[in-house]
């Protein structure tokens, strides 16, 4: 908690010394969130699998959590000096585990949650400028900013998360807005014991641009991405997302056949990548909303291996009634082929939020509990029926949604990728043999304005095709089906 005290003392301090000068105004936002939640054969790329089913496919057993209790604090400053000139900062406190883990025999500090520990890792999530041209509209946003790509239909399954970049917002008639920017995705600063950089050339840029077309019953959003990746950025450590969204998983490995055996060698090209989507929704009447989203995704590098394209689709549609909104939420993304020597035919993806209905194995509420946490679509395809909004008493609703997805990669990838080094599961990959139906019941309980519960249930019915998943063994893979429970708390001020 030091560097937040010692961050609330700075701010109180630059307001301090501006005083005499110019007024400053600040404003002071922020969520506090807790989550309990218990589950069972959820363990990241280990989930599906009980501790049974674990030992019998790996040979060792899991030490998965059945149980967590979780905090997170975002504290944001707003510093305002006119409608035309503010700063905005964002710290985040946790998320951290009550209880720990803490590191080794002693107990750290940073890590928190622990019994004699203190909480203390401070990170800063958002900090940008936002600033207007001058004698026009025009709106200018510099640094670490929330970057949500179009998408009507389930959220965005290539990007929804922080970035740091510049955005420019042009309105040019009382219908169109043009939004461009530039994301720096990727920048290895490591240097080595000699002081030069680990990497030369490891840069991931990215630009985009966004036209927002609003009309009395529609709004039709068509934007497109145009990047280049350095030949080493798949080797920085906090590539994270990027370097596996936007390449196949042999990343820069480049494959051949060597007397029939498939092979691969390090490659040391770099990638155009590049993304060209539509998303638009149609209301004909109010109660009636109708959604689409659909983008194509693309990179090109020396050799076909290394290189990935593939497309993605989603349609929505709701109607609003007094008591309930029952929806419809389908979609289909490309998977690979069973080819891995022609690279992977799933669309490409940056950090998404991708969230169908299905919680549990998608993207969860507030991005807290415990949950699979595949946030983008590739490689499924799946229907969604939903009954949301579900409310007879004031304050308190309810939302049922039954999904029912299915893998779009061929059967034989994951032997393929395990034999080149690799490693994919149920829970990250599933092939045209997998299907999962998830049963997902939420309830929202606002107990003051500020203050809101939420319970999330959801179970997780299995059909994985234990051919596909065989052991080393080669015997019959054993799987499970899942469930969770996560009560969360969220106050924001």
């Amino acid at each position: 908690m030091k560097k937040l005290l010692t961050l609330c003392l700075a701010a109180g301090m630059t307001l301090s010394a501006a005083h005499g000068a110019s007024a400053v105004e600040l404003k002071v936002d922020g969520t506090y969130d807790f989550s309990f939640s218990g589950s069972s054969n959820i363990n990241g790329g280990r989930s599906f699998m009980s501790s049974s089913d674990h030992r019998h496919n790996f040979k060792r057993d899991l030490r998965g959590r059945q149980f967590d209790a979780l905090q997170r604090m975002r504290l944001g400053f707003e510093f305002i000096m006119s409608e035309q000139l503010s700063a905005y900062y964002q710290a985040q406190i946790g998320t951290f585990y009550w209880g720990g883990p803490y590191k080794g025999a002693k107990k750290a500090e940073a890590d928190g949650g622990s019994l004699a520990t203190r909480a203390a890792n401070v990170t800063t999530r958002l900090a940008y400028l936002d600033w207007m041209v001058p004698r026009t509209d025009i709106h200018v946003r510099m640094g670490q900013q929330p970057f949500a790509l179009p998408a009507y239909v389930a959220g965005s399954p290539i990007l929804d998360d922080p970035a740091a970049g510049v955005a420019i917002n042009a309105p040019i008639t009382d219908w169109l807005d043009l939004t461009g920017f530039w994301i720096r995705a990727v920048s290895d600063q490591s240097k080595t014991s000699t002081g030069e950089y680990e990497y030369d050339n490891a840069d991931v840029d990215l630009f985009g641009l966004v036209a927002d077309m609003k009309f009395d019953a529609f709004r039709l959003t068509p934007w497109g991405i145009v990047g280049h990746g350095g030949k080493e950025f798949a080797n920085v450590k906090n590539a994270g997302n990027t370097a596996s969204g936007v390449l196949p998983f042999n990343g820069m490995n480049r494959l051949y056949r060597e007397n029939g055996v498939l092979m691969s060698e390090a490659d040391g090209s770099s990638s155009t990548i590049w993304f060209a989507g539509i998303s638009g929704e149609y209301k004909p009447f109010d109660p009636l909303r109708l959604a689409l989203d659909f983008y194509y995704s693309s990179t090109d590098n020396s050799h076909a291996s290394t290189e990935r394209s593939g497309w993605y689709v989603a349609g929505l549609a709701e109607y609003k009634m007094p008591w309930f909104v029952p929806a419809i939420v389908a979609w289909y993304a490309t998977g690979d082929d069973g080819n891995a020597s022609n690279g992977s035919e799933q669309p490409l993806t940056l950090s998404g939020g991708f969230d169908p209905g299905a919680r549990a194995y998608f993207d969860g509420r507030f991005s807290i509990a415990n949950t699979i946490d595949k946030c983008d679509a590739g490689g499924t395809w799946g229907v969604s029926a939903q009954l949301n909004k579900i409310s007879f008493m004031r304050d308190l609703h309810h939302d049922l949604a039954v999904t029912y997805f299915q893998g779009t990669n061929s059967k034989h990838m994951p032997r393929t990728i395990e034999r080149l080094g690799g490693e994919v599961s149920p829970a990250d990959y599933l092939t045209r043999g997998d299907s999962i139906i998830e049963v997902d019941f939420n309830s929202t309980y606002q107990i003051y304005k500020n203050l809101v519960a939420v319970l999330e249930l959801s179970y997780l019915f299995q059909d994985i095709d234990d051919n596909v998943w065989r052991t080393a063994d080669d015997s019959k893979g054993d799987f499970s089906d899942a469930w969770r429970a996560a009560l969360n708390f969220r106050y924001k001020f």
